[in-house]
């Protein structure tokens, strides 16, 4: 299976998903992430971010908070990255509170992605604050997979996206 992803500005995600409603939808703020899957590696966005997905669970649904993190290694620095990412997997399969989750490597850049959906935002925001979550999912403990060389370019990026209800509601309170 393939996960295809795009991010962008709210008001063109939401015109891309009027397009094609078969699609998921997150956001915060006026940042979006669309995201979908399907077993081409064709994708319908034009920004080429596929991912082969090696580990997966439950059904997607863009009705919970989404945790999306992008994670660059160079090829010889992948061996060691699976084995975390197994690890990885093993704390997604034993954490309260995700729902569903997706990791997969990359199809056209070197580096992988760990998609995770969550029952509520305090799920998430509970869970940032574990060991599990400094040792496998920060910057610092994912840079160690990686080369001084890669560390000047792209670099380990998470964000939570939220349901489009609740990211309206988060505006509002502004």
């Amino acid at each position: 299976m393939i996960l295809h992803i795009t991010t962008g500005t709210i008001t063109y995600m939401q015109q891309l998903k009027s397009k094609h409603p078969d699609i998921n939808l997150g956001a915060i703020g006026q940042d979006a992430v669309l995201y979908y899957e399907d077993n081409s590696n064709d994708s319908i966005f034009s920004s080429k971010q596929s991912y082969n997905l090696d580990k997966t669970s439950s059904d997607l649904d863009e009705d919970r908070p989404t945790s999306i993190h992008f994670i660059p290694i160079p090829g010889t620095r992948k061996e060691p990255m699976y084995g975390h990412l197994a690890e990885i997997h093993e704390i997604l399969n034993e954490t309260k509170g995700v729902m569903a989750y997706r990791i997969g490597e990359s199809l056209s850049e070197e580096g992988f992605i760990v998609l995770t959906q969550w029952a509520k935002t305090s799920t998430y925001n509970d869970f940032k604050q574990t060991n599990n979550y400094k040792n496998y999912f920060t910057a610092e403990a994912l840079n160690k997979h990686r080369t001084a060389e890669a560390l000047f370019h792209k670099s380990v990026s998470s964000k939570l996206y939220l349901p489009l209800k609740d990211n309206a509601a988060e505006e509002d309170e502004f």
